[in-house]
């Protein structure tokens, strides 16, 4: 579901993923666990190259 929405736009800011996604999944606030489990996520996307960070915010990997 996190790579679907970073495949969504040229861009993506994490704090934006991580909103988008809470809410996708249907909470209304994004509380410690929520964020933390979330970053987990998206970190395990930039390691497996997945996903792609610079300054600009998250992208999908070229290759993937």
């Amino acid at each position: 579901m996190l790579r679907n929405v970073v495949d969504g736009g040229p861009v993506v800011h994490r704090e934006d993923l991580l909103r988008e996604a809470a809410r996708f999944l249907g909470w209304a606030r994004l509380g410690v666990d929520i964020r933390d489990a979330l970053t987990g996520d998206v970190d395990a996307l930039i390691a497996a190259r997945d996903l792609v960070e610079s300054e600009g915010g998250l992208m999908p990997a070229k290759d993937s």
